[in-house]
C-alpha cells in the first residue's frame, strides 16, 4: 500500500458532509461553502497511518512515497486543504475533526462486520 507523504488535504467523512449539506439546504442561503471536517488536515501518509492504527492493522506494509513520483498526467497541488469559514458565521457548529470522524467510521465499520 502506497501513501503520499508530501500532499496535504482535509479528509472529510461522507456522512458529516451529507449532514452539513442538508443543513445548508434547509437554510437556503446564497453563497459558496467549503465543507470539510475540522483539524489542520493531513498528508495521505498521516491519514493512512491513523486509519491503520485505529483499525489495529500493521503499518509495516505502508510504502511512503512522494507524489511527484507517480507520473500523473496533470500536476496536483501539494496543499489542497480546505477550511469551513462561513459555517459558524451562519450559525452552524464546526464539523468534528477528521481524526474523530475517521475513528467513528472505523468503529462503525467494525461493528457492522461483527
Amino acid at each position: 500500500m502506497k501513501a503520499i507523504a508530501d500532499y496535504w488535504g482535509t479528509p472529510t467523512y461522507g456522512h458529516d458532509l451529507a449532514v452539513r449539506l442538508r443543513e445548508l439546504a434547509m437554510l437556503d442561503l446564497p453563497g459558496l461553502y467549503h465543507v470539510a471536517n475540522g483539524g489542520d488536515g493531513a498528508t495521505f501518509e498521516t491519514f493512512s497511518r491513523a486509519a491503520l492504527r485505529l483499525a489495529r492493522l500493521d503499518a509495516a506494509r505502508l510504502e511512503v512515497i512522494n507524489g511527484d513520483t507517480l507520473g500523473r498526467p496533470a500536476p496536483r497541488p501539494h496543499n489542497s486543504r480546505l477550511k469551513c469559514l462561513l459555517s459558524e458565521a451562519i450559525g452552524l457548529a464546526p464539523l468534528r475533526s477528521w481524526e474523530d470522524a475517521l475513528a467513528h467510521f472505523i468503529s462503525h465499520e467494525k461493528a457492522q462486520k461483527s
